[in-house]
């Protein structure tokens, strides 16, 4: 299988091209290119997620209690309007990361193997779907706009846990001795059946996501626009 360094690099490449594509198109502002690049690099690391001590893991649950304690701290001060002191401000944090970091991911890796569900398009597909929900939901759903980045960032991290999984399965080649590893198979599936609760549990929480999903039907014209995109002036 593919390294650490070796899934982040490509990710970060193929992801950071098609970002600045899009930003040239004029379908995005800098700043999404941006949030797009960094979404599809976190993509390409996602599936090794399910491994109990990697670098990926560390990265990638440490990004997300990043991102619950400053979602945690935008409800408080933006939805519930609470003023909060100087010494909440430091404690909420520490409770939201010591949560996620201690609890959340203690069950996380109790219920995963390496190379099980998390190595499955299933997986990624969810992963995707679920960044495009909240994505939507926590921005302005009167504009079209809002839709097609809400796509977007879903469709980065698709293509990013499809790199990584692509990639494992080239590595699972000898091509110099021309064999096949045992590994072979194990990284680029659609699901993993042989954890049938996890499976069927994963395909409910996707139709379900599907079923909330944004309007799509802007996004495609939106996106099937490249008349502004400028290769080389």
């Amino acid at each position: 299988m593919a390294n650490f360094n070796t899934h982040l690099n490509t990710a970060v490449i193929i992801t950071g091209l098609a970002s600045a594509s899009l930003l040239s198109a004029g379908h995005i502002d800098l700043e999404g290119a941006l949030w797009l690049w960094f979404l599809g690099s976190i993509g390409g690391l996602l599936p090794d997620i399910d491994s109990d001590n990697s670098t990926s893991l560390d990265t990638i649950f440490n990004l997300f209690a990043l991102c619950a304690v400053l979602l945690v701290l935008h409800y408080i001060t933006t939805e519930l309007i609470i003023e909060i002191s100087f010494i909440e401000l430091i404690l909420v944090p520490l409770l939201v990361y010591g949560f996620m970091k201690f609890i959340i991911r203690s069950i996380f890796e109790w219920i995963t193997v390496h190379r099980g569900s998390c190595h499955s398009l299933l997986f990624i597909l969810l992963c995707a779907l679920l960044t495009t929900q909240v994505t939507w939901q926590l921005n302005d759903q009167s504009t079209t706009q809002a839709a097609v980045f809400a796509w977007l960032t879903g469709g980065f991290i698709l293509v990013g846990g499809l790199i990584h999984l692509l990639l494992d399965e080239i590595y699972s080649v000898d091509l110099s001795n021309v064999t096949i590893k045992r590994s072979f198979g194990t990284a680029l599936k659609i699901a993993d059946f042989d954890n049938k609760l996890i499976t069927v549990s994963s395909v409910i929480a996707l139709a379900g996501l599907i079923y909330v999903a944004p309007p799509i039907k802007q996004t495609i014209t939106a996106l099937s626009d490249w008349s502004q995109f400028i290769f080389l002036s």
